[in-house]
C-alpha cells in the first residue's frame, strides 16, 4: 500500500488551520502522513497544529523561522516519507475521497502527476454551514477523469489547463519525478508554476480528475488573495523563465503563449505602481522600465498580435496616451480581462 506525504506550508492560519488538516486526516485513503511546515507563525496557528496531533498521530509539525513558502515546501520534501506527494495549502480543503481517487487513477494509467478540479471560495465557510461537498463520504462508483501521455500533459500544461495547472494545490506527484527538483525560494510568484513546469518537460504521464474536489480559498490574508499577488507583481519572472525554457528547446508555440503572458503581467506590475495600488517604489518603477525595454527586444516580442504590443510600448512611454488606449481597448472587447 503506497505511502501519501501531505505536505502543508503554513504560516498565520490559524482561522483555517483547523478545517485544513481535518480534511486531510478525513480521507478514505489512510496511508498518509501530514506534514505541517510552520514558516515562522505569529499567530495560534501551531498551537492548534500540536492539540491536532495530539489525537491525529499521522500529523506532524515542522517548524523553522520565516523564509517563505518555497523554503517550507522545500523543508516537507526533504521530510517526506512518502513514494507520492501532494501539496495542500493551509487554507484549502480536500474532498474526502480525493488521495484514493488520485492514487487509483495515477497507478491505474502510470502517471507521474494526478490532479483534480478545484472550486473556489471566499474563505467564509463557517461551522454549522452547508458542507463543501455534499456528497461527503460517499465513493463515487467511477470518477470521471481523463488520460494523457508525455506529448498531451505538456500540451495541458501550456494551453489546455493552464489555469488549473499554475498552482501546486492539490497535485499529487509521483516522489520519483520530483528527484532533487525543489521550489525556487528566489521567485516571490509563480513559484509553484514553475516547479511544475521543470517536472513536466521531462516527459511525464498526468491524469486529470475532473471533480472539483479541492477547495481553494481566496482572502485577503492569502498568498493568492494578497494585493500584490493579484494584480501580478513579478509574476512574470516565472512566466519569463518557461518562456525562455521553451524557446531554447525551439517550442515556439509554446514559448509565444508564455511570452505574452509575461508582457501582460509586467504592464499589469507597471501599471499597479504607478496607480499606487501597492508600494510605489520609484527604483521598483524604473527597474520595470529597463525590464519593458528588453522585452521589445527579444525575438518572440514581435509575434505577440499589434494592438498588444501598442499598449505595452505606450504603457512605458507614454502613460497618459496608454491610459485612454487601454480603455477604449476594454470597451471594445467588452470587458476583456487586461
Amino acid at each position: 500500500m503506497k505511502k501519501i506525504s501531505v505536505i502543508v506550508p503554513l504560516y498565520n492560519s490559524e482561522a483555517y488551520i483547523g478545517q485544513c488538516l481535518g480534511s486531510a486526516a478525513g480521507q478514505t485513503y489512510k496511508n498518509l502522513e501530514i506534514l505541517v511546515v510552520d514558516d515562522g507563525s505569529t499567530d495560534k496557528s501551531p498551537e492548534i497544529c500540536r492539540e491536532l496531533a495530539v489525537a491525529e498521530k499521522r500529523i506532524r509539525l515542522l517548524r523553522q523561522e520565516n523564509r517563505g513558502v518555497s523554503a517550507a515546501r522545500n523543508r516537507g520534501l526533504e521530510e517526506a516519507a512518502g513514494e507520492y506527494i501532494f501539496f495542500l495549502d493551509s487554507d484549502d480543503m480536500i474532498h474526502p475521497c480525493l488521495l484514493e481517487e488520485l492514487l487509483g487513477q495515477a497507478e491505474k494509467n502510470r502517471a507521474q502527476l494526478a490532479f483534480c478540479g478545484y472550486r473556489r471560495g471566499d474563505g467564509r465557510q463557517e461551522q454549522g454551514d452547508p458542507p463543501l461537498f455534499p456528497d461527503d463520504g460517499e465513493k463515487r462508483t467511477e470518477a470521471r477523469a481523463l488520460a494523457a501521455d508525455q506529448r498531451t500533459t505538456e500540451e495541458w500544461f501550456h494551453v489546455k489547463y493552464t489555469d488549473i495547472l499554475s498552482g501546486i494545490g492539490g497535485k499529487l506527484i509521483l516522489r520519483e519525478a520530483i528527484g532533487e527538483k525543489r521550489f525556487d525560494t528566489g521567485l516571490t510568484n509563480g513559484e509553484d508554476t514553475f516547479f511544475l513546469y521543470q517536472i513536466i518537460r521531462e516527459q511525464v504521464r498526468s491524469v486529470f480528475c475532473l471533480e472539483e474536489w479541492y477547495y481553494y480559498r481566496v482572502h485577503s490574508q492569502s498568498a493568492t488573495g494578497s494585493p500584490e499577488t493579484a494584480r501580478g507583481n513579478r509574476y512574470f519572472e516565472s512566466a519569463r523563465r518557461i518562456r525562455n525554457g521553451e524557446y531554447e528547446r525551439g517550442c515556439g508555440e509554446y514559448a509565444v503563449r508564455w511570452e505574452i503572458l509575461a508582457a501582460d503581467q509586467i504592464r499589469r506590475s507597471y501599471t499597479a505602481r504607478r496607480e499606487g495600488k501597492y508600494s510605489r517604489d520609484g527604483r521598483e518603477i524604473r527597474r520595470l522600465k529597463e525590464i519593458a525595454a528588453g522585452e521589445r527586444r527579444h525575438p518572440l516580442f514581435k509575434r505577440i498580435c499589434l494592438s498588444d504590443r501598442v499598449l505595452f510600448f505606450c504603457c512605458f512611454t507614454c502613460y497618459p496616451l496608454y491610459v485612454l488606449l487601454n480603455k477604449a481597448a476594454l470597451r471594445l472587447t467588452k470587458g476583456r480581462n487586461r
